[in-house]
């Protein structure tokens, strides 16, 4: 049987691919040995040399920390050519990869693409170490805050669970299903069950709720905000007796499994309760009129003490003044609260030096939800959090007052406006993902491309073979007129086979389009505007790579203007602007059946334009404003990030050009691309 020039190729590859694997792998172990960088350095040089089969005219060497690493050290006087690949570690260059040639030698995209990838390794693993080592500097004071941490949340733990078991008030965890996993003593008394605990219940299983449909209300207001308190209800102890009581709910976390721990207040005993409340009023009344005795003694020592007071005025006033002084240097705000939030002191001219915390601060028309300061003054500790009003993101920190009483008469509180922080870190995460995507992509399409190689290469031999066969099968008919092949009879079997053959040949081409446009698309590129790219050809790669998620909504034409010249830029960052906009395009229709437009033409000489149109819902004018703002979206609820349009703005602004938008609400939104020939 002949050989194939592509069989014979497609090997020679597949060989080259594993003695790089080979290479990098053998490299990669070799790495992973701590004790002699310098032998590991030198047996890395030996394995590039045997991987990247070098003649006795080439060598390599490693340089770091300006020491040279080698298993072949080559004249410097008969060094020809030389390739260099910088290691970099922590941002800074400490050394390089540098590939010696005594002779002119082809060096192919492949191998660089190796050294490349084994400078990075070389480059991790030195970082690694070197921060490995720093660390080791710190693990003593660590371990020993971690064990005296640990001792902390042991007394804490142990504390909890005393309060749980001894606590006057019943009290448990359950799980979402009804399962009772932890319960006290007073729960059992509540209900008539054995106050230890041998009675396995279920909420639901042993008919607890009178009203078997409070359960549904209780588990909807946990899930939509985490928490219930004084929940009016009715609970059937052992005997079916009913007993009222108020439950508070809140969702807590049991090693990994979201639990409800729960609090009930049995209201038969709200009449002792408020028996109780009169008499320490009564209590109450008896303090305050001896406050008041004791008030009175303090007005007569007071007065005594007002001479000295004054005295004391003048000093007071000038450490007011730079009290002051330092005070208003602070950037961010700064004010002091009283109980009722009332604003004391600010050092912010919009805040002001009165009025209520809540509307001077933050616009708001009553005191926040879960107010921190409110935590500051019944808890009597500080208070950091973060919150969002309005869309900004702030970071507050509040203190308590404390006089000389120890009670807090007041709260500092310290605000920051962190919102471009907390966009900065959105903006990481997602491109962490993007790159993420990227490598499953490629991937993917390598395993993809590997069998329908494989596939075209033996449907080419079978096209030739039935070409070959047929003369002999229409002898054979000739002379068997019956004769059927494949439990068909012969004139159907000669009019299909060569069409099904040559389905599986543009199935398998298909494929290998699709894959090629994959490949493309998650290819890492170093972000230079430096490539011809065709527009074109770009587009219909696109539409290919979106063309399964796009037609099922929307049917898609595509008018390209075939004489469009190349233009200067970046394939890969059109790329990704032009996929985006397809798939924008394709979720904005909501009706059965959509179409989408994609155009190209050049309306002059100095710029190309690609139009995509949808007949999909629009927008408003609002909307089309805000569409380019990072983080705007109209898709939170579908996972949008609102950082597609942003980036894809950016990109063309890269290649000096601009995204117009025409957009109509229940009509349709165009989307025109304008990008300069000659950037």
């Amino acid at each position: 049987m002949e050989s194939f020039p592509d069989a014979a190729k497609i090997t020679d590859v597949l060989n080259r691919r594993i003695r790089e694997l080979e290479c990098l792998y053998s490299i990669s172990a070799e790495l992973r040995i701590d004790d002699n960088p310098g032998e590991r350095f030198k047996t890395v040089t030996a394995h590039l040399i045997n991987g990247l089969r070098l003649s006795e005219t080439a060598s390599v060497s490693i340089w770091f920390d300006e020491i040279e690493y080698t298993t072949r050290p080559l004249p410097k006087e008969r060094v020809t050519e030389t390739l260099v690949f910088d290691i970099m570690v922590a941002g800074r260059k400490r050394g390089a990869i540098e590939i010696l040639f005594q002779e002119k030698t082809p060096f192919s995209d492949g191998a660089k693409r190796l050294v490349k990838e084994i400078s990075l390794k070389i480059s991790n693993t030195v970082e690694r170490r070197e921060l490995a080592a720093e660390l080791k500097q710190y693990a003593g004071s660590l371990e020993e805050l971690v064990s005296k941490k640990t001792q902390e949340l042991e007394k804490s733990k142990k504390r909890y669970e005393d309060f749980f078991k001894d606590a006057p008030t019943p009290m448990l965890i359950s799980r979402f299903n009804g399962d009772i996993m932890k319960a006290n003593r007073e729960f059992y008394r509540l209900l008539q069950y054995p106050e230890d605990g041998s009675v396995h219940l279920n909420f639901v299983r042993d008919r607890l709720y009178e009203d078997p449909g409070v359960r549904s209300i209780i588990y909807e207001k946990l899930k939509q905000d985490g928490f219930l308190e004084r929940f009016d209800l009715t609970l059937l102890d052992r005997n079916g007796t009913p007993i009222p009581v108020i439950g508070s709910y809140i969702i807590i976390d049991v090693d990994g499994e979201n639990c409800v721990e729960s609090v009930y207040k049995d209201i038969r005993i709200r009449k002792e309760l408020e028996r109780k409340l009169i008499e320490q009023n009564e209590n109450l009344e008896k303090n305050v009129l001896q406050r008041t005795l004791d008030l009175e003694n303090q007005k007569n020592l007071l007065v005594t003490k007002n001479q000295e007071l004054v005295s004391l005025t003048k000093k007071l006033r000038e450490s007011k003044t730079r009290l002051q002084l330092l005070f208003q240097t602070i950037t961010d705000t700064v004010v002091v609260i009283d109980p009722d939030f009332n604003i004391l002191m600010s050092n912010q001219k919009g805040v002001g030096k009165k009025g209520k915390c809540y509307k001077r601060i933050f616009n708001l028309d009553k005191p926040c939800e879960d107010c921190h300061i409110e935590k500051v003054f019944k808890e009597s500790s500080s208070v950091s959090l973060e919150k969002i009003v309005d869309g900004e993101h702030y970071l507050l920190r509040a203190y308590p007052i404390i006089d000389a009483d120890c009670q807090v008469t007041g709260a500092l509180e310290i605000s920051r406006v962190i919102t471009k922080e907390k966009n900065m870190e959105q903006q990481l995460l997602q491109a962490d993902k993007l790159a993420s995507l990227g490598q499953l992509v490629s991937g993917i399409a390598h395993e993809i491309n590997n069998p329908n190689t494989f596939i075209r290469g033996n449907l080419t031999i079978v096209q030739e073979a039935l070409n070959d066969i047929m003369p002999i099968l229409d002898r054979t008919y000739e002379a068997r007129p019956d004769l059927r092949i494949a439990r068909l009879n012969y004139e159907m079997f000669r009019q299909s086979i060569p069409v099904l053959v040559d389905d599986m040949v543009q199935g398998a081409n298909r494929i290998k389009g699709i894959v090629d446009g994959l490949r493309k698309f998650a290819k890492r590129d170093e972000g230079l505007l430096n490539e011809s790219v065709n527009v074109n050809a770009i587009t219909e790669a696109c539409l290919r790579l979106v063309d399964n998620q796009v037609r099922r909504t929307a049917d898609v034409k595509a008018e390209l203007d075939p004489d469009l010249p190349e233009i200067t830029g970046n394939a890969q960052k059109l790329q990704q602007v032009i996929v985006n906009v397809l798939i924008n395009a394709s979720q904005s229709i909501d009706k059965p059946r959509g179409s989408i437009v994609v155009s190209s033409y050049r309306p002059n000489n100095r710029e190309i334009v690609l139009k995509v149109s949808d007949n999909g819902k629009g927008m408003d004018e609002k909307t089309v404003k805000q569409i380019f703002d990072p983080f705007y979206t109209t898709k939170r609820n579908q996972g949008g990030t609102g950082l597609g349009l942003s980036i894809a703005y950016g990109i063309i602004k890269e290649h000096k050009g601009r995204i117009e938008v025409e957009s109509k609400a229940g009509v349709g939104t165009t989307f025109s691309i304008y990008v300069p020939i000659s950037p």
